[in-house]
């Protein structure tokens, strides 16, 4: 049996790697004690200091203790995170994403090297999954030299399908306590939640439609999971305007998991179309298009329609079957909530709280 670590460091960054990098200037901004700002090389501030993602090199020890945090102390950093950077306004957004980002992947990496159990590791990785979902919406419409939307998928993709592996595996009676000062990360029973963030982010996929259809009966009847295999399914059978108009009864982190989807979903409706309408001179009402696939506007619509060869004039289509171009796999991108309304909605919906 491989055995367990158990990290001792009780801040949210090891004093050694916090000397590390004062001396060689790697603070990052946001971890900078203001009293030392205008130094040439500045202090941190050992309450804002968190341990950054580090790969394993030669010679480097992972495994040791001092180095390590503890799950409480993770899921503090995770509090601390959630409410106190991601809300700032001072600056750029995607920068806070960067700086969230990697010192996240950091409490990951604690997690795996010291094999933390099954339910802190639950508490922890639920709040990243909403971080990766959250920010794969608020961020989509940026260029791809400030956010890959690929490399998001990828980490959201990995954090939920080891939360799923953890779900299945642990005890059903076992308790679930939380560490006194984290209480906002109260978990409840956010199973639900999260079996549904699966579905809807491989909406119309069958094995994540198994899943749902095979999990235990009280949680497959629960209303957010119920909801989004309803939404699934109707998407499996081609049934978009089912599809869009459930999107909308789902909770705001649920939409931000659905909208990972958009630019396919917007660009198969507009192929299904261009066959199911297609005609040499009929057009088809571009506001009432607008209204069954969520477009805010009806320019992207209309930008939409020149990207696939459809005639768009006076704000309606002309579907051709033979017009469409097939060869663009992905609509463009749109939000469905603006900047303002997902800032609002911080630190709850990262919380679980909204």
């Amino acid at each position: 049996m491989t055995e367990t670590i158990n990290g001792m460091c009780l801040l949210m960054c090891p004093e050694k790697e916090r000397w590390m990098r004062e001396k060689e200037g790697l603070l990052h901004r946001f971890e900078i004690d203001e009293k030392t700002k205008h130094l040439k090389k500045p202090k941190a501030d050992p309450n804002k200091i968190i341990k950054s993602f580090s790969r394993p090199a030669a010679g480097q020890i992972m495994t040791d203790p001092s180095l390590l945090r503890p799950g409480p102390i993770l899921l503090s950093t995770i509090k601390y995170l959630f409410t106190k950077i991601l809300i700032r306004t001072d600056v750029d957004w995607v920068h806070i994403y960067d700086f969230t980002f990697d010192r996240l992947r950091a409490i990951r990496q604690d997690l795996v090297i010291q094999r933390i159990g099954t339910i802190m590791s639950i508490q922890i990785l639920e709040p990243i999954v909403r971080f990766h979902t959250y920010a794969a919406q608020r961020l989509c419409e940026r260029n791809i030299s400030e956010f890959d939307p690929k490399i998001n998928d990828q980490h959201l993709l990995e954090c939920i399908k080891q939360l799923l592996v953890l779900y299945d595996t642990v005890n059903r009676t076992e308790k679930l306590e939380l560490h006194e000062n984290i209480e906002v990360l109260t978990l409840i029973d956010n199973r639900a939640e999260m079996e549904a963030l699966y579905i809807l982010l491989n909406i119309g996929d069958i094995s994540a439609l198994n899943r749902a259809l095979s999990l235990p009966e009280k949680l497959r009847h629960l209303k957010e999971v119920r909801l989004a295999t309803n939404i699934s399914i109707a998407w499996y059978l081609r049934n978009y305007v089912r599809v869009f108009r459930l999107i909308q009864k789902l909770r705001p982190i649920l939409i931000c998991a659905t909208m990972c989807n958009l630019k396919s979903m917007r660009r198969d409706v507009l192929q299904i179309m261009s066959s199911g309408y297609n005609n040499k001179i009929l057009t088809f009402p571009g506001l009432k298009l607008q209204e069954l696939i969520l477009y805010k506007d009806i320019e992207k619509l209309e930008k939409d329609c020149n990207l696939f060869n459809l005639t768009f004039t006076n704000q309606n289509i002309l579907f051709q079957k033979t017009s469409f171009n097939d060869k663009i796999l992905l609509a463009n991108c749109e939000r469905y909530y603006t900047p303002q309304i997902l800032h609002k909605f911080l630190p709850n919906i990262l919380l679980g709280s909204l």
